[in-house]
């Protein structure tokens, strides 16, 4: 299931071949409707060291040339933009730069009330999904690939895109 409308980067794989692209640029790429090569220079630390921070993501948005602003956790109303997910569970006390082994980023659509994520590991090649069915199917299968993982999840910051 995709939802209509929203793009969804075709170079996945090759991009992740290339320079071990993975959730950060491609929801970058999918948030701002282009191919992950559009993204490529705005992530400077890739393939050497290929994560993305908050810090890094909005840096990535000012490469782009793309105003946002930084929302701790899940803004109420409309969004646009790219959300730092936590994955909760045995690391929640260590500091946070180790909590961020186990995060993950997602593209957020929200419009009159419906959420659509997009997830690089959503489908063969990643994908929008309305959000009911990302929990169901793609973030369930996230959590259970974290040993020590509670089950639980938080948006840490949400950076949305302002058109």
């Amino acid at each position: 299931m995709t939802c209509p409308g929203l793009y969804t980067p075709q170079d996945l794989w090759d991009a992740n071949d290339g320079w071990k692209a993975n959730c950060g640029p491609s929801a970058l790429a999918a948030v701002l409707g282009v191919p992950l090569a559009a993204v490529r220079r705005a992530f400077t630390g890739f393939p050497a060291k290929p994560w993305t921070t908050p810090t890094s993501m909005a840096a990535a948005l000012a490469a782009q040339g793309v105003q946002h602003r930084v929302i701790q956790g899940m803004p109420q109303g409309d969004v646009h933009g790219v959300a730092f997910i936590q994955l909760r569970g045995r690391w929640d006390s260590a500091p946070e730069r180790a909590q961020y082994r186990h995060t993950h980023w997602v593209g957020l659509y929200r419009e009159r009330g419906e959420l659509h994520v997009y997830d690089c590991n959503a489908g063969s090649a990643g994908g929008w999904l309305p959000s009911e069915v990302w929990k169901a199917q793609v973030l369930t299968e996230i959590i259970a690939g974290h040993r020590g993982a509670s089950g639980k999840w938080a948006v840490r910051v949400v950076l949305e895109v302002l058109r």
